[in-house]
């Protein structure tokens, strides 16, 4: 490896005091060395003991504590800003990585200049299917993980270019960085697939590094499928297709949520797995729906004012 680049990793926290000291000993067991790399944990305002764990377990880490939840988009761009890395690399507090993880991340840099590099995640549940080996992007403008739950057989060991990479586990050059890293508009979800999309659209390379490898605790940190999963998913993706997708795209976006919606309220509180999120499901889906009404406006004039899209960042 000609290189050996600085990293700077960074994991946002919010009160994930149960998940917390997996991800930070994977960390501090990788087989890159100490010094080329720093741990920076963002705190978003928790309340539970997460703070305490990493003072007392982990004297290394770097606490940015946070007085408000900025969300897992602000966090990491009030990360970034402190970072000192050649490459930021992000990782979910909800992930456990392989011990040569980030010297996969290095040999992956190394190899593809100028490029954002993504890890291939796996469901730490089933260790043996791939969560996530890159985003795609749906005919419906919505984003989703290349061969989540199919089993891991090797199918992407060659690596290549990919439309995006899942922002739970990402090392990105410090020439590709801009302010704000990810637009605080999406606070949570698919900030990583906004950020994909305007890159292909500059211009932007993305590739996979198959073998590195990290476990991901799928929906540890937000609740998957709860009403707050829910919300921002339908949001989001919502918004994302309406800054950057046709108009044909805006149309069909727009409309499939609006079915969402109704759905929601139709056949909600007969088939949702948990009882308890029943109203609250149905309520976070209309609540998506108005929210995207609202932001169209602003999102539709972005597109023509994000330098992103004529490859100014």
């Amino acid at each position: 490896m000609s290189t050996r680049p600085f990293f700077s990793v960074i994991v946002v926290n919010f009160n994930g005091a149960k998940v917390l000291p997996d991800c930070l000993a994977a960390l501090a067991g990788q087989t890159w060395p100490g010094d080329r790399f720093e741990t920076i944990l963002l705190d978003n305002a928790s309340i539970d003991d997460s703070l305490d764990i990493v003072r007392t377990r982990f004297p290394g880490v770097r606490i940015l504590a946070e007085s408000r939840n900025s969300g897992f988009a602000g966090g990491n761009t009030l990360a970034v800003r402190a970072a000192q890395g050649d490459a930021i690399v992000l990782l979910n507090n909800d992930t456990i990585p392989d011990s040569f993880w980030l010297e996969e991340l290095a040999r992956a840099i190394d190899e593809n200049p100028g490029c954002v590099i993504g890890s291939k995640l796996i469901l730490a549940a089933e260790p043996g299917r791939i969560n996530s080996a890159g985003l795609y992007l749906l005919r419906d403008g919505r984003g989703a993980d290349r061969s989540f739950g199919q089993p891991d057989i090797g199918q992407y060991e060659a690596g290549g270019e990919i439309f995006g990479a899942c922002a739970a586990a990402v090392a990105i050059p410090r020439s590709l960085l801009r302010d704000p890293l990810f637009d605080p508009e999406y606070f949570l979800y698919c900030e990583d697939l906004e950020e994909a999309w305007a890159g292909q659209l500059a211009g932007r390379r993305t590739v996979l590094a198959p073998r590195a490898v990290v476990r991901h605790l799928v929906g540890a940190s937000a609740g998957d499928r709860s009403p707050l999963f829910w919300y921002y998913v339908e949001r989001n993706r919502t918004l994302v297709a309406l800054k950057h997708g046709d108009p044909f795209l805006i149309a069909y976006s727009m409309a499939g949520l609006l079915t969402r919606a109704l759905r929601a309220l139709v056949l909600g509180t007969l088939r949702h797995p948990a009882p308890k999120y029943r109203w609250p499901a149905v309520k976070a889906v209309w609540r998506a729906l108005g929210d995207a009404v609202l932001r169209a406006p602003k999102l539709l004039t972005a597109r023509f004012t994000d330098p992103r899209r004529r490859g100014k960042a």
